[in-house]
C-alpha cells in the first residue's frame, strides 16, 4: 500500500540502527593469525589474545581475499579461495594472515548471545559510519523537489541478504511499465553501499519483472554524503531504463516466435511436464491478445512467475527471470548463452543444450 513516507512503518530500519549501536571496533596493531574450520564454514581471527569469529560468506571472502590478492572481482577471489581451501587450507590461512601486515585495518564486531566476538566487517580508517535514519530523513527532504521521485512509500522489507529496502513511488507517465525506486539502506559493515534496486511491473497485467540494480553507481562509506548527486544519477538511471524497456517491448512484439526455437526452449526447461504445459497454455492466452511473438512469451513466463499457485517459489523466481531475459535480450540470445550452474552442481531453469534428462 502506498502511503506518505513520513507515516510509513520503519520498524526494520529502527531494528538495524538499534543493532548497530552494539557494534564495536578493534584496531589490529600486532601479528594476526587466521584459522579456518575443517568444513570451511567459519573463520577465526586471533589477535593479541582475542579471537574474532566470522561466517565465511560473500562479504568476508570479498573483504579479506580482495586485500590479500589485490583483486576486486568477487568470482575471481572466490575461485582462488575455494581452490586454496581444497588443495592447501594451511596456505590459505597463511595468505590471509599475511594481509594484516600489509594493511592497517579495523575489525567491526559484536558480541553474540554466548559472548563470542562475531565479525561484522573489516574496514580502514577511511570508513565513515552513516546513521540510516539520518540518511532517510535527508533523502526525503531532497526528493520533495524531484520531479520523478515522490516521497510516498510502499513500505520496508528485508531481503534474503538481510538488507533493508524501502520502495518509493516513481512518477513517470505514458509507459506500459511501472517502476519503483527501491532504496537499499547500507549496513555499516564496510562492505555494503547505498544503492538502488528497481522494482518493475507491466501495468496491463501486474506481471512483475526481474529487479534491476541499475548501473554500478553506489555510495560507499568512504566519503561525505552528496545526496544530490546520488539521487539525480540513480533517477536518471531509472528514466533511461524505463524508456529502453519500452523500446524492447516494441521490438519483442515485432519478433515472431519460430517453431525451432520454441521446441528447443520447451525441451530445455527444467520443469515438470505439468508446469511446461502451463507455460504452453498461458502462451496461447497471451498470443491471442498480442500475437505469437516474444512479447507474448515473456508475458506468459512472468505471469506464471507472479500468479501461478502450483509452481514452487524457486520455479516462480526462475520463470520471472527467464521472461525478463527474453524481453531484455531475445529468445535466440538466451538460448545461445551458457546455462547457469549453481555451486551444488544443479542448473537453473534452462538446461544445457546437450543435457539428457533421466528416462
Amino acid at each position: 500500500m502506498l502511503i506518505n513516507a513520513v507515516q510509513a512503518d520503519i520498524a526494520p530500519l529502527n531494528e538495524l540502527v538499534r543493532f548497530e549501536q552494539n557494534i564495536q571496533s578493534h584496531r589490529l596493531t600486532a601479528a594476526v593469525r587466521v584459522t579456518i574450520d575443517k568444513k570451511g564454514k567459519e573463520l577465526q581471527l586471533w589477535h593479541d589474545g582475542t579471537v574474532f569469529r566470522g561466517k565465511i560468506d560473500r562479504p568476508l571472502i570479498h573483504q579479506l581475499g580482495g586485500r590479500a590478492w589485490g583483486q576486486s572481482a568477487y568470482t575471481t577471489i572466490e575461485q582462488r579461495w575455494n581452490n586454496l581451501f581444497q588443495q592447501d587450507p594451511r596456505q590459505l590461512e597463511q595468505e590471509l594472515s599475511a594481509l594484516f601486515a600489509q594493511h592497517e585495518l579495523l575489525i567491526r564486531y559484536y558480541r553474540d548471545s554466548r559472548g563470542a566476538n562475531q565479525i561484522y566487517g573489516v574496514v580502514t580508517d577511511k570508513f565513515v559510519e552513516v546513521n540510516q535514519l539520518a540518511f532517510r530523513q535527508q533523502f526525503l527532504e531532497q526528493i520533495r523537489d524531484n520531479t520523478a521521485l515522490v516521497p510516498q512509500s510502499y513500505g520496508m522489507k528485508r531481503n534474503r541478504s538481510g538488507d533493508v529496502i524501502e520502495s518509493f513511488k516513481f512518477d513517470m507517465q505514458g509507459f506500459q511499465t511501472e517502476y519503483r525506486y527501491g532504496l537499499i539502506y547500507a549496513k555499516n559493515s564496510g562492505y555494503d553501499a547505498y544503492k538502488v534496486s528497481w522494482g518493475r511491473m507491466v501495468l496491463i497485467c501486474t506481471n512483475g519483472l526481474k529487479a534491476w540494480r541499475g548501473t554500478n553507481f553506489r555510495w560507499k562509506h568512504t566519503r561525505e554524503i552528496d545526496l544530490t548527486d546520488f539521487i539525480q544519477t540513480t533517477v536518471n538511471d531509472g528514466i533511461g531504463n524505463q524508456k529502453w524497456l519500452e523500446d524492447r517491448i516494441g521490438a519483442a512484439r515485432g519478433h515472431a516466435l519460430n517453431s525451432g526455437s520454441m521446441t528447443e526452449l520447451m525441451g530445455r526447461l527444467s520443469l515438470a511436464k505439468a508446469s511446461i504445459e502451463r507455460v504452453n497454455s498461458r502462451l496461447r492466452v497471451e498470443a491471442n491478445d498480442v500475437g505469437y511473438n516474444e512479447w507474448a512469451l515473456s508475458q506468459a513466463l512472468t505471469w506464471l512467475g507472479n500468479h501461478e499457485r502450483y509452481i514452487s517459489n524457486w520455479g516462480k523466481r526462475q520463470l520471472i527471470g527467464l521472461g525478463t531475459d527474453i524481453l531484455e535480450n531475445s529468445l535466440d540470445q538466451v538460448l545461445s548463452e551458457e546455462s547457469r550452474r549453481y555451486v551444488d552442481g544443479s542448473y537453473g531453469l534452462l538446461l544445457p543444450q546437450d543435457f539428457r534428462r533421466a528416462a
